[in-house]
């Protein structure tokens, strides 16, 4: 077994009366193309929250029914283009804000969605965003995109509440232990020193990176390029992350980055990661 390949899927199921919660993300690419592959893990896992990227989908077109038949109100950010984030959550909301109010220009493309739940004592601010691929070292789209990443520290800075959690894909893989060459990729979009840098400075702003801190010296993939046989030779990047204050950190029970849906065919060529919380317990 690989590490973050899934076990009993019954281990995953959160109890939020008992402090139990649990937080996805999974970059879906293109929620109609993957609606049925996403309810299908939706069913069976049933985090507390699933944060969904490149949803590429309007807001008025997010197909919500199947969501809600399961239990689920969905708060989704999109124009129909190739960006779009949604929240699927099964508590109570507050708080919801949709993109970045003032945001102009390419700030304004929908690519965060925020609300606050409270699965245990207190509250917590679940941030849901999707970094701009950034294409190219040197670029005009990478330099928007390190830019986004500093929008994305002053999003986090100023949430309401004290205890954070980011779901999110951020296009950037932090380590060497998250791209599968690490030194064919060393100066390349995705695993540049600038986005290195940029992720650095949002731990550094008080998150911790869950994943990694569960699963120190293992490599990891949450992404497998199309081309090729890619996924079949496990030749993936990090880029899927879930970052937390250090609080709410410290109650994480376990992490899993689940390789069956990445498998399916016509699948997303992202693979969810799915982060379980024991309020109680911490």
């Amino acid at each position: 077994m690989r590490p973050g390949d899934p076990s009993d899927p019954s281990d995953d199921l959160p109890d939020e009366r008992s402090g139990v919660w649990s937080v996805a993300t999974w970059n879906v690419n293109s929620i109609g193309a993957h609606e049925s592959h996403v309810l299908r893990w939706l069913e069976r896992h049933r985090p507390t929250v699933l944060a969904m990227q490149e949803t590429q989908c309007s807001a008025s077109r997010f197909p919500k029914a199947g969501f809600k038949a399961l239990g689920y109100d969905v708060h989704a950010h999109g124009d129909g283009g190739s960006n779009g984030v949604a929240l699927a959550v099964r508590i109570e909301t507050h708080d919801v804000v949709l993109g970045v109010p003032g945001a102009v220009g390419p700030f304004a493309e929908p690519r965060v969605v925020a609300v606050t739940i409270q699965p245990g004592p207190a509250p917590v601010r679940i941030i849901c965003a999707y970094a701009p691929n950034g294409r190219k070292v040197g670029t005009d789209q990478h330099r928007y995109k390190l830019a986004w990443l500093k929008l994305l520290q002053a999003i986090v800075a100023n949430a309401p509440e004290d205890e954070i959690v980011v779901a999110a894909d951020l296009n950037v893989a932090p380590t060497d232990l998250d791209v599968w060459d690490a030194h064919r990729y060393r100066n390349r979009n995705l695993t540049s020193p600038s986005e290195r840098a940029a992720f650095e400075e949002l731990l550094a702003d008080g998150l911790v990176d869950v994943v990694r801190a569960h699963s120190a010296g293992t490599r990891l993939s949450s992404w497998w390029n199309r081309r090729g046989d890619f996924f079949e030779s496990d030749r993936g990047w990090r880029l899927d992350h879930v970052l937390a204050t250090p609080k709410t950190a410290a109650t994480v029970g376990s992490v899993r980055i689940d390789r069956d849906p990445r498998a399916l065919p016509g699948s997303s060529d992202h693979a969810p990661v799915l982060v379980l919380f024991d309020s109680a317990g911490g």
